[in-house]
């Protein structure tokens, strides 16, 4: 069986080119950035200068990718700095841009707010002490790795080599 593998983490000079193609920061803020993710402890920094995300960080991204993929977007950052850089240069009015965008992330936020049991599931299965609440069930649709019964409420299965966790009907 011949398996492909991911490609390797990004080196800080790498992620700043990104967001550079990107449209996100400038020169003074993308360090700002850098330094928050790790600072944060969504990514630790190797020796090599390389940024290798935490669980804690893993489990962000994909709380954010079920409840909301647009979050995890770099177009929606790059978005917003658009629209302030045509504020800027006087081509856009800063009420109406203003206007949008909080309508935009009140929106998000309400969606996000009752969605957010999802990203819930995620941290309980990757942060609790699955072994003591759960036992091997089934295998994952995703990756065929066996799958993890969790007890606690939510009941819910949860793959631990990709991340996905199945909600299982409550009460049945």
């Amino acid at each position: 069986e011949h398996l492909t593998t991911p490609p390797g983490y990004l080196t800080e000079s790498e992620l700043i080119s990104l967001m550079e193609h990107h449209g996100i920061g400038t020169d003074a803020s993308i360090p700002v950035h850098i330094e928050n993710i790790s600072s944060r402890n969504y990514v630790h920094v190797d020796s090599g200068r390389r940024l290798i995300p935490t669980q804690l960080g893993i489990v962000l991204v994909h709380g954010y990718q079920k409840i909301d993929p647009e979050l995890v977007e770099p177009t929606m950052r790059s978005n917003i700095e658009e629209q302030l850089n045509l504020i800027a240069k006087g081509k856009a009015d800063y009420s109406q841009i203003l206007d949008h965008t909080l309508d935009n992330f009140k929106k998000k936020f309400i969606y996000f707010r009752d969605h957010i049991e999802a990203t819930n599931e995620l941290f309980e299965a990757t942060f609790s002490s699955v072994a003591s609440v759960s036992k091997p069930l089934s295998r994952c649709g995703k990756c065929n790795h066996y799958m993890t019964h969790i007890y606690a409420k939510p009941q819910r299965l949860h793959c631990k080599h990709c991340d996905q966790t199945y909600s299982l009907p409550q009460g049945g």
